[in-house]
């Protein structure tokens, strides 16, 4: 393979007829594949985006304090017992 080509995949979506038939209409031919990769990928984004702020909220949000001190005692639990069994 030329390391120049890029690797696609064929995807299958089940999305509303009236939706393809005008997407279909405004892009043509490899456009379609371009524009939906954009779409995707800024959705992705937006979506890991959501999952860090969430997390962000979670480590700082003094609500969540009770939550984190779990946390850190579970991570601590599983350090002594990665420990415990190593050689």
């Amino acid at each position: 393979m030329n390391s120049n080509m890029t690797q696609t995949v064929r995807v299958l979506y089940s999305i509303k007829p009236e939706l393809v038939r005008r997407f279909n209409a405004m892009f043509k031919g490899r456009e379609r594949s371009r524009v939906i990769e954009r779409l995707m990928e800024r959705a992705v984004e937006e979506r890991e985006a959501e999952v860090v702020a969430a997390v962000r909220l979670v480590e700082t949000d003094p609500d969540f304090a009770a939550a984190r001190a779990v946390s850190d005692d579970v991570d601590a639990l599983s350090a002594e017992t990665a420990a415990s069994h190593l050689p």
